[in-house]
């Protein structure tokens, strides 16, 4: 099986994404409905905990800023999802050094480091104003979130390389 161009596991790893940026998409789109119903009816809040016997001391409104929160931080992943699908139409269409796929795993980089740094705010908001108490971030997940930032800012590079090079190449006769 071929690994680029049309009819390959770039391009059928580009119907994945489209079908996880579409999900992710409807799934924003969802909590956001819900968290605007949780402010609308306040009563909501506490039948939905009663039913799904939560003990929390968290009130509707607090809720709703939870879920859009997790709203907004699935937003930033809806963004780094759109860029590689751009990286990945490239790779399926065969061009793989691309000059604009320097530029998107660039964004991709700084959307990963971004989310990551949004989790760390996130969670110290939620565990100083919300009293709620939030697993700390360390160990194998944040080496693994910060070495993925690494990892995409590298092939940037590799991939700038590459789209110099076949300048170069298309300059030679």
């Amino acid at each position: 099986m071929r690994f680029l161009g049309p009819r390959s596991i770039s391009s059928l790893l580009k119907t994945a994404l489209d079908v996880v940026y579409y999900g992710l998409f409807a799934m924003i789109v969802a909590v956001g409905i819900a968290a605007l119903c949780l402010l609308s009816v306040p009563t909501l809040a506490a039948e939905v905990m009663a039913r799904m016997k939560m003990v929390a001391q968290i009130n509707g409104t607090q809720q709703a800023i939870l879920m859009l929160a997790f709203a907004v931080s699935l937003s930033g992943y809806l963004l780094i999802m759109r860029w590689t699908r751009q990286v990945f139409r490239t790779l399926a269409e065969g061009d793989v050094f691309h000059p604009d796929n320097t530029l998107r795993l660039r964004w991709i980089g700084f959307g990963l480091a971004g989310v990551e740094l949004y989790s760390y705010a996130s969670r110290a908001l939620a565990e100083a104003i919300l009293k709620m108490p939030v697993e700390p971030v360390y160990g194998m997940r944040a080496v693994t979130a910060w070495f993925s930032v690494l990892v995409v800012f590298v092939l940037a590079e590799v991939f700038k390389e590459g789209a110099r090079l076949r300048a170069e190449a298309n300059l030679t006769i």
